[in-house]
């Protein structure tokens, strides 16, 4: 079970087999498809800034801090005629693509689009809570250079970085990392962690790792779930730090696949990527790439004058709803903070009065 809650992050009951098959076929089926591999220190120094660099060092720039208003479109020919920033900048283009998670999206999409089937299928597909865990010890726990499939119904996976990473690299002290899933009603579980405080999610995954780990895991007047511990066990938790994605991955249950959009649209400048988008790798960072990489194909063939892939076939009794209903203007993103983008963050008061304005469910108090 845990290899296959960690293909989405939802209970396993609730996975549309549609995923677990297509694991299999890529494990199965690619010299490569088992291995696995960790960047050796932060994203934004590893992976993000070498990609920053290769594009500017190409002519290109990458802007950051200068959240998009909306999108302006030609209210004859639907294409996209520039992107409005907060700022009152109009940014005008030969080509747009977006990389907006789906929920994101879907509060962006203009009113001259909304009743266009291929956006139309969008209300289809949601992404589900994360819970990312960053905890320190005091001590080294037993482990292995690998990523690690939980037996826990709250951890999907977890990896010690102390080992498996050079920048966190200790031969004394661990840090783990987890994905505290499935976390939500939506993804099978009972309770909604994303309401619950940062020490009541740490209390119920001290209470797992001293069950994944009896004999290490000390028992901490702290952390309530773990005062059953023998006194074999020495390991306690010297900080931690958590880190909410309200919606990450498109939830992926049964019959939702034929849902997921081409990276092509039907507006003649507009592509889509994004790993809830058609591609083989589904909701993951694989996916992510893939699909960005799909899109560059559709960009890069009609730039050359070439045949594209065309549009994926949208279900008809989407198009029949399409036909029914009538234009609404964009709900747009409202905050400023990662999570209104579609990002996860430390939560704050602020952050969660910002997820009372677009995602006020996510807050609901369950278990």
């Amino acid at each position: 079970e845990g290899h296959l809650q960690a293909l989405d992050f939802i209970d396993p009951d609730k996975l549309s087999m549609t995923v677990v098959l297509t694991a299999m076929n890529r494990f199965l089926n690619e010299d490569n498809g088992l291995q696995m591999a960790f960047l050796d220190g932060n994203q934004p120094d590893r992976l993000c800034e070498p990609m920053k660099q290769y594009i500017e060092a190409r002519g290109g720039e990458v802007i950051t801090e200068s959240p998009l208003k909306e999108i302006e479109v030609d209210p004859d020919t639907k294409a996209v005629t520039g992107l409005r920033m907060r700022s009152g900048e109009l940014v005008v283009a030969d080509e747009y693509i977006s990389a907006m998670p789906v929920d994101v999206v879907k509060r962006m999409v203009p009113e001259a689009w909304s009743t266009m089937p291929y956006f139309k299928q969008l209300d289809n597909l949601e992404g589900i809570p994360v819970i990312n865990l960053h905890m320190w010890f005091d001590r080294k726990l037993k482990n292995v250079d690998h990523l690690c499939f939980s037996r826990s119904p709250l951890l999907s996976v977890y990896a010690d970085m102390s080992t498996t990473c050079k920048e966190y690299y200790d031969e004394e002290k661990s840090m783990l990392e987890l994905v505290f899933a499935p976390c939500s009603p939506i993804a099978g579980s009972d309770v909604n962690w994303i309401a619950k405080s940062d020490e009541e999610i740490i209390d119920a995954t001290m209470g797992e790792l001293a069950r994944l780990f009896p004999t290490e895991i000390a028992a901490d007047e702290k952390w309530p779930t773990t005062l059953s511990q023998g006194p074999e066990g020495q390991a306690r938790l010297r900080k931690f730090a958590v880190v909410k994605t309200p919606r990450s991955v498109y939830a992926a249950i049964p019959g939702r696949n034929k849902y997921r959009p081409s990276q092509e649209s039907p507006i003649d400048n507009f592509s889509m990527c994004g790993c809830f988008t058609s591609q083989k790798f589904l909701g993951s960072m694989e996916g992510a790439v893939l699909a960005g990489k799909l899109a560059a194909e559709v960009v890069a063939s009609r730039a050359a004058g070439m045949p594209t892939q065309g549009v994926k076939a949208v279900q008809d009794h989407v198009s029949e709803e399409a036909a029914k209903v009538q234009p609404k203007k964009p709900i747009g993103i409202k905050g400023d903070s990662p999570i209104a983008f579609g990002g996860g963050q430390s939560f704050s008061s602020k952050a969660e009065e910002e997820l009372k304005t677009f995602d006020p469910e996510q807050l609901v108090k369950l278990g």
